[in-house]
């Protein structure tokens, strides 16, 4: 199977659908920026209720080009670049999305989760939104709960943000973290954070991991470049039986001929203008208005680049001790612990 990898130049040219590109909290402090999404490329991320129910992957989900998302590794990523923005109780947070199409469309809703990387399906606390649209983004205005008390990370403060639409081809939308200054901060360390894991649970996963082993190993024989992100596409495709790659061609494709179609056009209506241009010169009217204008392409088309990789990576959503102990099994990242 070839690499999605491969394709990503071509991909750039194709709008991420449902994207955060930043959040503001606090004035005077940095923005945050979403967790794992690749901005610079034609990444998007699928935060898909029924895959995190299933422990398929994390509360953030996952994202195109990289698979399940680390939420811990991320946000620790995120401080450490000191792109996480300030919030308090009951305070504001302006985030900026960008739809790149229909499937990223709103209305989108909210939630925070004070544990940072814990809360799993529905210990999410509702965030209020007002959504406006303005010059090809889409602007949320979030308020935070009045009684907010972040106590995630490294800091023991940190808090994530999850905002996701309804489209069927995802839900898309994102996660950024957010680090509140007017608590003080837990003590996080490994023998004072609990788990809410059971052992039913752990048994669970476990059995889970076992089951989906074969196919991230396969991802991982296939991949030709050896990186992570290569290998946790690989694993979406393998884990659901689908070809990314085959998906992604046929949306650049599209956007090929939506791009070539509106250009042909533009073309052929420039040519008319400067035409009747011409004739009103030559019978004594001046001069000749008709500059053609229309060979400009302004169809480029967005090539729904969130329905290139439906597949769901999983790279290791250890929510408990033991699956903590097997990494989750799932995707590029435990598929080489166990082969290790």
């Amino acid at each position: 199977m070839p690499s999605l990898i491969h394709l990503l130049p071509l991909l750039a040219l194709v709008h991420a659908q449902g994207v955060i590109l930043s959040a503001q909290g606090s004035s005077g402090s940095p923005a945050s920026l979403p967790l794992q999404v690749l901005l610079n490329q034609a990444d998007a991320n699928v935060i898909n209720q029924a895959e995190v129910a299933g422990n398929v992957v994390n509360e953030c989900g996952r994202t195109l080009l990289s698979g399940n998302i680390d939420i811990g590794e991320n946000t620790e990523t995120q401080l450490a670049n000191k792109t996480v923005t300030s919030v308090t109780k009951g305070g504001n947070v302006d985030v900026t999305i960008s739809p790149g199409g229909a499937n990223g469309a709103g209305p989108y809703t909210c939630d925070v989760d004070p544990t940072s990387n814990a809360d799993g399906v529905s210990g999410q606390l509702n965030v209020t939104v007002k959504e406006t649209d303005s010059a090809g983004s889409i602007k949320l205005a979030l308020t935070m709960p009045s009684d907010l008390a972040c106590v995630g990370a490294s800091t023991g403060n940190i808090c994530t943000v999850r905002c996701f639409n309804t489209a069927a081809a995802g839900p898309f939308g994102g996660c950024f973290a957010v680090q509140q200054t007017d608590v003080t901060p837990a003590v996080n360390t490994p023998d004072n954070i609990k788990t809410a894991q059971t052992l039913a649970g752990i048994n669970e996963q476990v059995a889970e991991n076992q089951k989906d082993l074969p196919a991230a190993i396969t991802g991982n024989q296939e991949a030709t470049s050896g990186t992570e992100q290569e290998q946790g596409v690989l694993a979406v495709d393998n884990l659901l039986n689908i070809d990314s790659t085959a998906s992604a061609t046929a949306a650049i494709a599209a956007v090929s001929n939506t791009a070539a179609a509106a250009a042909s056009t533009g073309k052929a209506k420039g040519s008319g203008t400067g035409a009747k241009g011409a004739a009103g010169a030559g019978a004594g009217a001046g001069t000749g208005k008709g500059a053609a204008n229309g060979a400009t392409a302004k169809g480029a088309g967005n090539a729904a680049a969130g329905n290139a990789a439906a597949g769901n990576a999983a790279a290791g959503n250890a929510k408990g001790a033991g699956a903590a102990n097997a990494q989750a099994g799932k995707g590029g990242k435990a598929a080489r612990a166990f082969m290790a």
